[in-house]
């Protein structure tokens, strides 16, 4: 299964993130292509826990759905609202330069192993407890879909 800690996956995931351009219009959600960069490092800075976000799961999404998603479940296109503290405009990450923002994302996936660090869980604000080789794999799918959604 694909994840950041693959370095087959991650140089595909750069090499895709590198392709971006500010002009690339949204084939479907609210966000555009630079917000789209911010709120995907911003789901990297959980991961890594330089960013925080109170666990609003249920039992039903810190199991059945959360094995369903990490087991490649699409994630469904438009229908999911992210939490407020990776949203752009309320919590997340203010938007800087475009390019400036494409390369923090950038750093944050090239160094995802490093940056990740030795903590042994942390807390998704959905699927609740993840550890290191579920955070990788999530924050792949999560690039993946919002790659996507830009035609990447």
């Amino acid at each position: 299964m694909k994840s950041l800690l693959n370095p087959v996956d991650k140089s595909e995931m750069l090499k895709r993130i590198a392709e971006v351009t500010p002009k690339d219009p949204p084939l479907w959600g609210k966000m555009n292509v630079h917000e789209m960069l911010v709120h995907a490092a911003d789901q990297v800075r959980l991961s890594f826990g330089e960013k925080r976000s109170p666990y609003r799961g249920t039992m039903m999404t810190s199991t059945f759905v959360k094995f369903l998603i990490l087991l490649g479940m699409p994630i469904p296109k438009g229908r999911i609202e992210t939490t407020d503290e990776l949203k752009q405009g309320v919590g997340g990450t203010k938007l800087t330069a475009f390019e400036l923002d494409k390369g923090i994302l950038a750093d944050m996936v090239t160094n995802f192993e490093t940056r990740y660090g030795n903590e042994e869980f942390r807390k998704h604000p959905v699927f609740g407890d993840l550890d290191k080789q579920q955070w990788g794999r999530l924050a792949y799918l999560h690039l993946n879909h919002h790659l996507k959604q830009f035609g990447r």
